[in-house]
């Protein structure tokens, strides 16, 4: 497969390789270090709004470089708690995303080209079907959940079909997504990865 970036007008053999960066942006970096030894791209999405990391913090923002010149992109990824309301307008989700693109490219200093939903179950955002939403290419557009095979490990196990059977089948356009803090460099269950990036983030402030 070639590795697509969101947006492009592809008609070739490709694959959309993403990762939302949910609790670490180390295990992001780390990541994108191994992709880009393996001649890999993908895009990393990032939250400006984490509970769990900071875009501001200089050691954050350097990692966030890192993958930047590894070769990947950097997309926003968007919280649906970013407002009190669950149910959201089409005009008030184009402002909402459109303020929260500016800020995530000010954290990070390049441009952003496509967003992605956090936690969208605990909104209506699903219903936005459009191929892009405030200028951003949408992840969840109805085109690409119709025409891409799709795959995730969402909540750290493989939604729908596992990974590597998708792959294995040889569609033709895949969208891959995969959460950075569910690969450790040792197998453990979910909540200790969890805890694992935390904790490290508390140690590191401590230190």
């Amino acid at each position: 497969y070639r590795f697509a970036s969101f947006g492009d007008q592809a008609i070739d053999r490709h694959v959309l390789w993403r990762h939302d960066v949910d609790a670490s942006v180390h295990r992001a970096a780390r990541l994108a270090e191994i992709e880009a030894e393996a001649g890999v791209r993908a895009t990393y999405f990032l939250n400006p709004r984490s509970d769990l990391y900071s875009l501001a913090e200089p050691t954050v923002a350097d990692k966030v470089r890192l993958i930047a010149e590894a070769g990947h992109d950097i997309g926003l990824h968007f919280d649906a708690t970013v407002s009190r309301n669950s149910t959201w307008a089409h005009a008030s989700l184009e402002t909402s995303v459109n303020a929260e693109r500016k800020l995530l490219e000010t954290l990070v200093g390049k441009p952003i080209a496509a967003v992605s939903w956090h936690n969208p179950e605990q909104s209506n955002l699903l219903e936005f079907g459009a191929e892009k939403i405030a200028g951003l290419v949408n992840a969840y557009s109805e085109r690409l959940r119709q025409s891409y095979v799709y795959a995730s490990d969402s909540n750290g196990y493989w939604r729908f079909k596992p990974m590597p059977n998708v792959i294995v089948e040889g569609h033709e356009r895949l969208h891959l997504l995969t959460h950075p803090e569910w690969w450790t460099p040792s197998p453990m269950h979910a909540p200790q990865r969890l805890d694992r990036a935390r904790m490290g983030r508390l140690l590191a402030n401590l230190r």
